[in-house]
Formats: C-alpha cells, structure tokens, sequence
C-alpha cells in the first residue's frame, strides 16, 4: 500500500509550512525510513509544499508513524486540514498532477518537474526507492514531460520567479528607472533575473553567499556584484529587494532594514519580495513604516489570475493524467507476478540451452534425418516443461486440492484450447 502526506501552499500558509519545511529533505526522508512497515520512501520539498511518500505492508501501523512524524513538527488540525493524507491510486494521481505542474501555486510551471526528479533521485542514492516508488516517479516525471509537450499548460515560462517580477511591477507601476537588489544566485533569483531582463531599471545589484555567483548573475543582468556582508550598505539606494535564497537563515532582520529606511528620503518606500523558503527576512520587518513586505503567500491573486488563463490547457493535462494513471495502474497490478515470470523465464531457457545443445551436437555428428533430430527436440523440451507441472497436478489430485487443477485449467487456457488439434 501507498500512503503519502502533503503540506501544500493550497492548506498551509508560509508559516505553517516552515515548521517542517525548513527542515531538508535528507533528514526527512531518513526520519520516514525509520518508522514500522516503510518498504520505500521518497521525500518532496519544495517552496511551498513538503510531500512524504512511502510504500508499506503494515498500513495502519505506517500511517500512526506518520502522523507522529509530521505531528512533531507541526501541530494536526482537523479544521483547517493543515495536512493531507492520501493513499494508493489517489497518491500516485497526485504525483502525476504535481510533476505537470497542475498542483502548482504558478499552474503550469515548469521547475516542479525537476524537483520531482531530484526527489526521486535523492531517494535513490540514499537506497530508499524500491520498485514501486520507482515505476510511480519515473511515470510522473515521463507524464509531466508529455503534458508540457502535448499542451500549452507552461505557455509563456510561468515560474514563481516570474509572478515576483509581476507582482513588483504591480506595486510600483513599472520598474523602469527603479534600483532593484537581488538576494540569491541559485535556481530561483535565476528566473527572477530572466524577467527583469528589459524592464529598464535603474540599477540592479545582485549579492549572494557566493560572491562568483552574483558576480555571473550580475553580469547576465548588466548590473553589479556585491558581496553579501556588504548589502547592508545598498539597501537604502534600493527601490525593491527581491529576495530568493536557499539559505534556512534570517538575512534581513528588523534591525538592518530599519537603518537602511532611516536613510532613505522622508517617505520613501521600500518593497521586500521575499520569494525564500524558509523565508529569508524576518516577519516583524512588514510593521515597519514605509516597508511593504510580502512573501510567496503574497502571489495569490497573481497565481489565481494564472489559473483562468490556463483553464482550458488544464482540462487537456487532465485527460492526459487519466489516460497515463489507466497504465500505470495495470503496470502495478501485473508487479505481482514479475518475479514468479521472471523465475519461469530462468528456468525454461536453462532448460531450452540444454536441449538445443543436444540437438546441434546430434546434428554434427550423428547420421540421423534432421526431421528425427528435430521431432526429438521438440519432444524433449515440452516432456521437460511439462515435468513439474505434471508431477505437481497428480500430487494435487491425490490430496484432492481441486483449487490447484482448476487454476492449472485457468494458467493454460485449456478450456480455450480444447478444441485445438
């Protein structure tokens, strides 16, 4: 059985999701390994959703491990459904939806596909995956391929980066002629940069832990390079400061940015973007005065605006998840029986190399018609199919085991072959 547990930006507000997703996913997933019953497990975080798959034979016992796991890191509320359980085929559908970008707060982006790649991975190289969570990921990263391939859903590189540039824009009209500073070098201020490009600012410094990274960035920018011990001294020249780190610390506490207002012209404003999961600036900075601060909780309406736009495409992914769950079910059904084909297989071709062996060495060597040579081996090789099986039917007969002669009519169709000469 399947049981997996979602925290997501569609129950959980930034806060709440950073009592478990500041935590990362190797300790995580190594914490789910550990509870009774977990066969295979895979964890998926990301900015605004934290994600714990496991395979199990013991459900009931697995799911009370679970519960205790996500209940240490935030509390269960039955109200609000903080947290989702689901389970089998409703886990995998999920899956499949998510790595299409369809659970998405930005519906269509493209970045969750590779998270779900680098969940997966991660879960490999740590020996948690096994063959079920395999065949599951693999599908779902194969299914959000193909919905981007087969779809417009992605249209137009929508990413959280993107909606931040908008929601910027938004605030201040135009971000031409405006100083923006960009926190981060990683994935996430790296979509945030593609959408600044050709919207005219001012100046555009970029600061990051590490200093050659901003200093890439700033030059596919066309701006500046500051180290980040330094930042302090820009952030009252800035207009916005877009933040998007991977960092699980503070970077902007109260205390910096209020220096930073004092310098600036009575009245000025500064915007804080902070797109960072966990965050990166602290939360008592937004009751500053002439600060506006907002997190990803804070792109909603441009995420819900998005969603209208896509409605059509999202019908069309949606067929296409159904069509490929129909599969993958019958691929997870047929799983039962691969060991017990894949033993037959061994044994009949051991078998079939003995024989042929027989026959090539009969036919280089014996004066025999071929016709002889080839009646016997075709004669050998069903007697030595059919030995087993043979032995075994009488065996169930004289213990009376009809259950046996009756699956063995079943196995080989014989009552579709009678008729067969």
């Amino acid at each position: 059985m399947i049981i997996s547990v979602h925290v997501t930006h569609k129950s959980a507000d930034m806060k709440a999701l950073e009592l478990i997703g500041r935590h990362d996913e190797k300790a995580l997933l190594h914490h789910l390994r550990r509870i009774q019953g977990v066969k295979e497990c895979a964890v998926l975080r990301t900015c605004n959703r934290v994600e714990l798959y496991a395979v199990t034979d013991e459900p009931s016992t697995t799911r009370n491990g679970m519960e205790a796991m996500i209940s240490r890191f935030i509390p269960f509320d039955h109200d609000q459904n903080l947290v989702q359980f689901r389970s089998d085929l409703e886990s995998i559908r999920h899956l499949l939806r998510v790595s299409s970008g369809l659970e998405s707060m930005i519906v269509g982006e493209d970045q969750i596909q590779f998270q779900v790649k680098r969940a997966y991975e991660l879960a490999e190289s740590e020996g948690c995956i096994g063959p079920i969570l395999s065949l599951i990921f693999r599908k779902a990263i194969s299914v959000g391929k193909k919905v981007r391939t087969e779809t417009k859903v992605n249209k137009g590189a929508v990413s959280i980066g993107s909606a931040a540039v908008d929601l910027a824009e938004r605030l201040l009209g135009s971000l031409e002629g405006k100083t923006i500073l960009v926190i981060g070098a990683g994935e996430m201020a790296t979509l945030i940069a593609k959408h600044l490009i050709g919207k005219k600012p001012n100046a555009i410094f970029v600061s990051n832990r590490t200093y050659d990274r901003a200093v890439e960035l700033a030059w596919y920018l066309g701006g500046q390079a500051i180290r980040l011990d330094s930042l302090y001294d820009y952030l009252h020249k800035c207009d916005i400061v877009l933040v998007a780190t991977s960092s699980p610390h503070v970077i902007l506490d109260r205390a910096r940015v209020e220096k930073a207002i004092a310098k600036k012209g009575e009245g000025e404003k500064l915007i804080i973007i902070d797109v960072s999961f966990p965050r990166n600036v602290a939360d008592d900075v937004r009751s500053l005065k002439n600060v506006e601060m907002h997190d990803i909780d804070g792109l909603r309406d441009i995420a819900q605006e998005n969603i209208m736009k896509r409605k059509r495409e999202v019908l069309e992914a949606e067929r296409i998840i159904a069509e490929e769950l129909l599969l993958l079910e019958k691929k997870l059904e047929e799983m039962g029986a691969s060991e017990v084909i894949k033993a037959l297989r061994q044994k009949f071709e051991a078998i079939k190399e003995v024989e042929i062996r027989k026959a090539i060495n009969r036919l280089n060597h014996s004066p025999e018609d071929i016709e002889t040579i080839v009646t016997d081996f075709a004669n050998a090789l069903a007697n030595r199919f059919l030995a087993d099986p043979t032995e075994m039917l009488k065996l169930a007969s004289r213990e009376k085991r009809v259950e046996i002669l009756k699956a063995a009519r079943e196995l080989f169709r014989l009552e579709e072959n009678k008729n067969v000469s």
